[in-house]
């Protein structure tokens, strides 16, 4: 057997199929994702049409606010391992989002802003495909007769309605956190990604909310998801700390969580 004829010939099978590789293209669907820099949930619109749209929807104002770019297939450039979609969003800054395939159906997101060459804010994040409608919409349609009361509610820190984003099996999830002083309340996490509403939640009682300001210990009344809350109050209307499962003394997942008071942000903005 002549190995070298053998080995010749399936080197230029490789170099011929490298150079007949094409670019990468991005088929029509709904990606989405949280970039936590500028604490926003992004929603990618890609259409039939040549239409497309990408969403930027603000988690501090319990996802109320939004802000949505327009553009189409000429502002979108694709190599064989990328894509760049590249568009004017004020009269001298241009974004240029560029999207790297991960895993079998996800993106991973590099955005950039820059004018005259020169950088002015750059975030990444995780695009995962969403094959229903969006979970802000799924969001708002389950919660926003919750979202307008809240406004009328006056509570004392750190009673009232929070929402923001939480660590959640190494992912940066939406998160709910309902506080009452004299009735259950609960605390809901909301997974990108799925053909269904992908929300999980543990219910949390008055008397397992310990006050030691600026401290905030809870305890829920689930076994694995969350079975604590660690908080601290960052201002008048920001919680942060740790959301963490143990089970039989075993830590099972922990991870980050920052929350906003929806009534208090409100009212300063």
């Amino acid at each position: 057997m002549h190995l070298l004829p053998a080995l010749a010939g399936l080197l230029l099978g490789i170099s011929t199929l490298s150079l007949q590789a094409k670019p990468l293209s991005l088929s029509p669907g709904l990606w989405e994702g949280i970039s936590e820099d500028e604490m926003q949930y992004k929603l990618l619109q890609i259409n039939d049409s040549g239409e497309h749209f990408l969403y930027e929807i603000h988690i501090p104002s319990g996802l109320r606010y939004a802000k949505r770019s327009a553009f189409s297939d000429e502002d979108i450039s694709c190599k064989e391992n990328r894509c760049t979609i590249s568009t004017v969003i004020e009269e001298d800054v241009t974004r240029s989002l560029t999207l790297s395939p991960y895993l079998d159906t996800s993106f991973t997101a590099l955005e950039s802003n820059y004018n005259d060459n020169k950088g002015l804010l750059s975030t990444s994040y995780r695009l995962i495909k969403q094959e229903s409608s969006s979970t802000p919409r799924k969001f708002l349609e389950k919660y926003g007769t919750l979202l307008n009361n809240a406004e009328r509610a006056n509570d004392e820190m750190p009673y009232g309605l929070w929402v923001g984003i939480l660590h959640y099996l190494d992912k940066p999830e939406l998160a709910l956190l309902q506080l009452y002083e004299d009735r259950q309340g609960s605390l809901t996490v909301f997974r990108k990604g799925g053909t269904s509403e992908l929300a999980i939640s543990t219910q949390i009682s008055p008397e397992n909310i310990s006050l030691q300001y600026p401290i905030v210990e809870i305890t829920t009344s689930h076994t694995t998801f969350v079975t604590h809350l660690l908080l601290m109050s960052e201002s008048n209307s920001v919680l942060k700390g740790y959301a963490y499962a143990v089970h039989k003394g075993v830590t099972l997942d922990a991870g980050e969580i920052r929350l906003f008071d929806i009534t208090k942000y409100l009212s300063l903005n």
